[in-house]
């Protein structure tokens, strides 16, 4: 295995991203909350779990004003996709992957859903939508008009405000939907570390399934 720190600019970006290569032939580009990072409890170990697959992993670090948040959806996707853009063509361009997963977190799965599951280069990748804003009705809409031509997984807990329980209409053949019981948005079950952990069971297993 190997890690490499790359960094990539045009004239009004620059971006930073980690790269850990297993010499497989698949590859999962890891879109972080604003606060909810790498490090962090469900990210670190789905990271984890597409190196034990032999899949390489980007992990690309963008940081964005919480005022980002107050913007309409299609906007607050525009200004993330300047960033992950300069990822995306720098990676492809010089790796021939045959398969690409996505795994997006809270903010993270929002360019996800308005742009990768609309492009027809990306038809064939897997979506992990890891506690998508299901409560912004936009990013809902699209969600719907998408689940029925792509292969992925659907994660929320029951007690994440952006929650909903229209959730399960986006239930497809081939996109799946995991509720965690007492979750909140972090997927952690409050004062229960027991709960907490059987919950990031269930979304690894969940996400194993369609590796």
């Amino acid at each position: 295995m190997h890690v490499d720190q790359k960094s990539v600019s045009n004239q009004t970006h620059r971006i930073t991203y980690t790269h850990i290569k297993t010499g497989g032939s698949r590859i999962c580009f890891m879109f972080s909350g604003l606060s909810y990072t790498y490090e962090k409890p469900l990210l670190y170990y789905v990271t984890m779990l597409m190196l034990k697959h032999g899949i390489d992993v980007v992990h690309i670090h963008y940081t964005y004003p919480k005022e980002l948040m107050t913007k309409s959806t299609d906007e607050i996707a525009a200004v993330m996709l300047q960033d992950i853009d300069l990822v995306l063509q720098d990676v492809l361009s010089h790796h021939d992957y045959k398969n690409i997963i996505f795994a997006g977190k809270s903010i993270g799965t929002i360019p996800l859903i308005q742009r990768m599951m609309k492009d027809d280069a990306y038809k064939d990748a897997v979506m992990l939508l890891l506690t998508p804003l299901l409560t912004r009705t936009e990013l809902f809409e699209s969600l719907l008009e998408s689940t029925y031509t792509h292969k992925g997984l659907i994660v929320i807990g029951s007690h994440d405000h952006y929650y909903t329980e229209a959730v399960h209409q986006l239930k497809t053949n081939t996109m799946n939907i995991a509720v965690i019981e007492n979750a909140d948005h972090s997927l952690d079950v409050l004062y229960s570390p027991a709960e907490s952990l059987r919950g990031l069971e269930t979304v690894l297993d969940s996400i194993e399934q369609l590796l």
